[in-house]
Parts: C-alpha cells; sequence; structure tokens
C-alpha cells in the first residue's frame, strides 16, 4: 500500500474542494479541481504516463489549504499534492521552470536568483538598527526586492517602540517554494544552514513580514532540522500587541478597505482586522469572508501565467465592487497582484497594512 492511499480512498465525492479551490474557479470543465489533483497518486507512484490534465492538475495549486480547510473527512490534500510533486521530481518529471526556480533559491537565495547584494537596498538613513541585538528583522526575498516600503515602514513601527533590530546579513529566502514542490532533502539542508548561521548570531527573536517566511521559519524548520533556539513573530502579531499596550497610537484614517488575507496565516485573520479597526478604517469583507488565495505561489504563476492572473483579478474585481482600497499583509500577493493589474492596464490602489499603519502612526511620512 503507498502513502496517503487510505486517505484518498476516505473521500465522499462531497465535491466541497471544488467549490473553494482558486485554480477549478477560473477554468472550465472541473478538470483541476482538488480530487482530481489527488486522484494522480496512483499512476505516479507507479511510474505511468500522465495525461497533460492530469500533469498540469499536480501543479496548478498553490496550496493555499483551502481544500484542506473544507474536507469533511480530513484528507491532507495539499500534503497528497506535496508527495506527488516530490515523487516527480525524483523520477525527472516535474515543469522545467519549477526545476529552475528551485535550483535559483539553492545557488543564489532567491527565487529569481536576484543580485544578493542588492537585498538590503531598502535600507535607508533613518532607519534604526543595531550591529548586534537579539532581536533581528527578516525582511524576505519578496519585500526586500519588490516591496521595500513594508520593510521601512516595519523598522519605523519598531524603532517608534524604542526596537533597534539587527538585521541577517546573510539572509536568505525561506525556502518555501522547495517545500511546496516536495523538494524536502533539500529543503532540510537549506534549514540547517540558515538556522546555525541565525543561532550564531545570539538572536533569541526574529520578526518576520511576510506570512511565508513567518510560517517556514516557526512551522516547517523544526520539522525539516529540529527545535530552533529563537522565537519566530510575525510583524502584525508585534504591532497588535503594541497597539493593545499604548506604545503604537495610530490615528483615523478615512478609508473603506477590503483585506487581500495571506493563505499561511489564514487562521489568524482577526490580526489584521483588530489593527485596521484601531486606525478607524471600515472593512468590507473579499468572497463575502470566504478565504481566496491570490493565485501566485508554489509555481502556479511561472507555469500558469494566464491562469494566475485570472485568479488574482478575482480579489480585484471583488474589492472595486465593495472598497476603496485592496490592504494586504503578504508581499506576494502585493508583487502578484500589483503585477498582473500593471501588465492589463488595470487601476489598483494596493497597500500593506504595515504601510497603512506608519501612514496611520507618522502621517504621510510613514511611506
Amino acid at each position: 500500500m503507498y502513502r496517503f492511499q487510505e486517505k484518498i480512498d476516505s473521500c465522499i465525492d462531497c465535491k466541497k474542494c471544488w467549490e473553494v479551490c482558486p485554480a477549478n474557479m477560473v477554468t472550465e470543465g472541473n478538470l483541476f479541481t482538488p480530487q482530481r489533483k489527488i486522484g494522480s497518486l496512483a499512476k505516479i507512484v507507479a511510474g505511468e504516463e500522465l495525461t497533460q490534465d492530469e500533469m498540469d492538475n499536480i501543479y496548478l495549486s498553490t496550496r493555499c489549504g483551502a481544500c484542506d480547510d473544507v474536507c469533511p473527512v480530513d484528507i491532507p490534500i495539499t500534503d497528497i499534492i506535496q508527495y506527488e510533486r516530490e515523487l516527480l521530481a525524483q523520477q525527472g518529471r516535474e515543469p522545467a521552470k519549477t526545476t529552475a526556480i528551485s535550483k535559483n533559491i539553492l545557488e543564489h537565495n532567491s527565487p529569481g536568483a536576484m543580485d544578493p547584494s542588492k537585498r538590503f537596498d531598502w535600507v535607508t538613513h533613518d532607519l534604526e538598527i543595531a550591529e548586534e541585538s537579539e532581536i533581528a528583522y527578516m525582511a524576505g526575498c519578496w519585500v526586500a526586492y519588490s516591496q521595500p516600503d513594508i520593510a521601512r515602514s516595519t523598522i519605523r513601527l519598531l524603532n517608534h517602540a524604542g526596537i533597534k533590530p539587527m538585521l541577517l546579513k546573510e539572509e536568505k529566502c525561506c525556502g518555501l517554494f522547495l517545500i511546496d514542490n516536495g523538494h524536502l532533502e533539500e529543503a532540510a539542508e537549506h534549514a540547517k544552514k540558515f538556522v546555525d548561521y541565525i543561532e550564531s548570531l545570539g538572536v533569541k527573536k526574529v520578526i518576520a513580514s511576510c506570512p511565508g517566511c513567518y510560517l517556514v521559519l516557526s512551522r516547517e524548520y523544526p520539522d525539516l532540522y529540529r527545535e530552533l533556539n529563537f522565537e519566530v513573530e510575525h510583524s502584525l502579531n508585534i504591532f497588535k500587541a503594541m497597539i493593545n499596550d499604548g506604545t503604537l497610537k495610530p490615528e483615523k484614517l478615512d478609508y473603506t478597505v477590503s483585506v487581500r488575507d495571506a493563505c499561511p496565516v489564514r487562521k489568524s485573520k482577526d490580526v489584521p482586522r483588530d489593527i485596521l479597526s484601531s486606525m478607524g478604517v471600515e472593512i468590507k469583507e473579499l468572497f463575502d469572508g470566504k478565504q481566496v488565495c491570490c493565485g501566485g505561489p508554489a509555481g502556479l504563476k511561472p507555469n500558469f501565467p494566464g491562469i494566475s492572473s485570472d485568479i488574482a483579478m478575482l480579489s480585484v474585481n471583488d474589492y472595486k465592487e465593495n472598497a476603496d482600497m485592496l490592504v494586504s499583509y503578504c508581499p506576494f500577493c502585493m508583487h502578484h497582484i500589483g503585477g498582473v493589474c500593471n501588465s492589463k492596464d488595470e487601476d489598483l490602489d494596493m497597500k500593506d497594512i504595515s504601510v497603512l499603519l506608519a501612514e496611520s502612526v507618522f502621517g504621510s511620512m510613514g511611506e
């Protein structure tokens, strides 16, 4: 019996996963449902040839977890997708773009093989950054290279609260893409190197802006390597505590916003909403409060750019019907949705919550 067979056999064909899968939402014929994704495992284990639709379907997933959340018999759908990708990689059958991005992370420490010397170009002279500290800030690839205003706003807010963090001068990509695509041995070696480096600095707490980085360091690294000798915290949790104790005093902002929730921390949706409420911001929920991924992660964007763009536009179209602005707390959502709208000449008013909070606390200089 191969791994996960009993779980797959327990499917009751309720089709709940069909309804929440973003790839299935924007394609016709129910060809790319989560149910069909995991239905290919037996063929993959046997090394049998897959149809093009079957192969595409394995990689038409951001592993956002929406299907896991609704499955009434608790089939670990995203774990099975990860296992299928692991087998396909071992068999030399994964998409060439997936292989290339994995190699970029391992050799260049970023998915896009960005110039490591430019990782800290977001740092400006007004930011108070320590050479050594027990608190470190990890911007992550998408903040560092694509959304620098998130890092600057975060450091300014920490500085305002009397926190002067150090930077991880040898910061690496967290490796979420490797994990999503079943490159687990490589991810484990990557995790070991990064954890050992962070601990060598004497760091006791890492503050991460990116929900993906937060998820990987706090939950995946202990499984891939060992328990960490430092704490990992998402920046929004820090800000919420500071607002609650009066360290940060947001001023009212006259905005009506929709929240583009981050899949890795989708079960902590109250935190960004509490922060927005402290600014007096009115919230109009996207998708009536349901979770729908932006369509970018885990290789969906590079392998299927058209479908990925269509998924991104679900959020854009929904917020425009209800709100003035789309707010995010995921830099990859910002990067992906911003890029899609730019390519379509589509107007987009989108801000990260950290940037909005800095605007509220400091005025326009917060940006």
